[in-house]
């Protein structure tokens, strides 16, 4: 008698275990569906116009070609005209170096779930090319003449700016504007100078090894939740030649708590009729500073065969266009629009 009613203790027990291994299954299966449900339809959701602001950023791109002597940059120049002279030799890095900029945008890498990390998409940026010069003594005769051609411009320059400093005084009109250019002119001078001295030093018996390479360095310029431009250097995630984009990422593989990182529809969204862009109006024209320049989404409306009518002064290369309902559509390249994303 006792047995049996143990016994339907024990099974009642373990009934209602089994019930409460079930139920308890059942809520954490609900939750995640609730969770997965929300994150979905929030990522799905079209983008606000303070969405598609907060999803761009600056892509700043600097360039400069370096001569390389026994594997160590120690002489750069601004560019080449073809194979048959270098400009700009100095042994100051930056006189050398180019800067573009575009613009880009956060994204989530995987659809539906949030997978930014840092990771910025944009339109490829090809490094420009060195020039193919065959020995040693082709870019050490280059390398001179520039040099020499430099420092005929350069002490002609100081000549007449210190002319100028010694028969004029402080209270005359243009004379600190005078005397900031002359400061800027002995510190090219010096530095094209150092460089023919670094050039002098290879004649010195010992076989040196010297070759040229073309470097690339990428910068995020963005406003932070202050307003406060904040710059972060990124590096190449992977370039795709196929559709002429580049995926970059910030190098502590974080994002901006100001950024609103975009993700591809499920579904392809074709850009026609009606589009909007985010433009940052005026980036690249000289005497506008990068820092300043604040983004805004240009209305226009794409043509017949495929292509965009928004001004490029307004919308730059790497722009994201979205459809008039808040779809990702694409970005800009040139007059066109890339709309097979991968990233």
């Amino acid at each position: 008698m006792i047995y049996l009613v143990i016994s339907r203790e024990k099974q009642k027990d373990h009934i209602t275990m089994k019930y409460s291994k079930k139920k308890l299954t059942a809520l954490i299966c609900g939750v995640v569906t609730i969770v997965a449900a929300s994150i979905a339809g929030w990522q799905l959701m079209p983008m606000s116009a303070d969405g598609m602001r907060q999803s761009t950023v600056i892509v700043e791109q600097t360039t400069w070609h370096e001569v390389c002597i026994d594997g160590k940059p120690q002489l750069y120049f601004s560019g080449a005209m073809g194979d048959s002279a270098l400009l700009g030799v100095t042994a100051n890095r930056d006189s050398a170096s180019h800067r573009k900029r575009m613009v880009g945008c956060w994204v989530n890498t995987l659809p539906l779930i949030p997978s930014c990390r840092g990771r910025v998409a944009t339109l490829l940026i090809d490094k420009p090319t060195n020039p193919r010069l065959k020995g040693d003594s082709a870019i050490v005769r280059l390398c001179r003449q520039s040099i020499d051609k430099q420092l005929q411009t350069l002490k002609a320059q100081k000549t007449e700016l210190d002319y100028y400093l010694r028969v004029h005084g402080v209270q005359d009109n243009g004379y600190q504007t005078i005397a900031s250019l002359a400061d800027h002119i002995n510190k090219v001078l010096a530095d094209v100078q150092r460089a023919g001295h670094m050039l002098d030093s290879l004649t010195n018996g010992k076989h040196h090894k010297l070759t040229l390479k073309t470097e690339a360095t990428y910068t995020a310029v963005y406003h932070n939740n202050e307003g406060k431009p904040e710059r972060v250097a990124l590096n190449v995630n992977r370039i795709n030649r196929q559709n002429s984009t580049m995926l970059l990422q910030t190098t502590d593989r974080s994002t901006p708590s100001c950024a609103t990182p975009l993700s591809r529809t499920l579904w392809t969204c074709q850009p026609k009729g009606r589009i909007l862009a985010v433009g940052y109006p005026g980036l690249g024209e000289d005497g506008l500073a990068c820092d300043t320049i604040r983004p805004i989404v240009v209305p226009g409306k794409t043509t017949a065969d495929g292509r965009h009518d928004m001004p490029q002064i307004l919308v730059s290369d790497g722009a994201p266009v979205f459809t008039s309902k808040g779809w990702l559509a694409g970005i800009v390249s040139g007059t066109k629009i890339v709309n097979r994303l991968n990233w």
